[in-house]
């Protein structure tokens, strides 16, 4: 039961974190807005997928990594899954930023916690 909720709970970091951006800034995702607001979104998201996987993994307390790269794949398949039935007009900055760049922070992120538990314990 820990490692489901370990996962959950990465993921929600991520996925809450996103809608929060979103719904505050007001901007739609499929559109393409100002390159200022790209760049901070895309750093913002690699931020929280990245705590995403470090949370994954503390929560986990084992498997650390197989924890956070889980969330990491779930961030994924919700991208490839996202692209592919994006309207054809759409715009696909955000869907392909998550795939390329904040689902592997959330695998860092697990790699940093589990690294972090290995010098504790070492």
């Amino acid at each position: 039961m820990r490692s489901f909720l370990s996962i959950v709970a990465g993921y929600l970091v991520f996925s809450i974190t996103a809608v929060l951006l979103f719904r505050i800034s007001g901007v739609n995702p499929h559109q393409s807005p100002a390159i200022e607001f790209i760049i901070g979104s895309i750093v913002y998201g690699v931020f929280f997928a990245g705590l995403g996987g470090y949370v994954s993994a503390a929560i986990a307390r084992r498997k650390e990594l197989t924890h956070a790269l889980a969330v990491a794949s779930i961030i994924a398949v919700i991208a490839i899954v996202s692209i592919i039935l994006a309207p054809k007009e759409g715009v696909l900055w955000s869907e392909l930023a998550t795939l390329l760049l904040m689902a592997p922070a959330a695998g860092l992120g697990g790699y940093l916690r589990s690294r972090r538990t290995q010098r504790i314990k070492g």
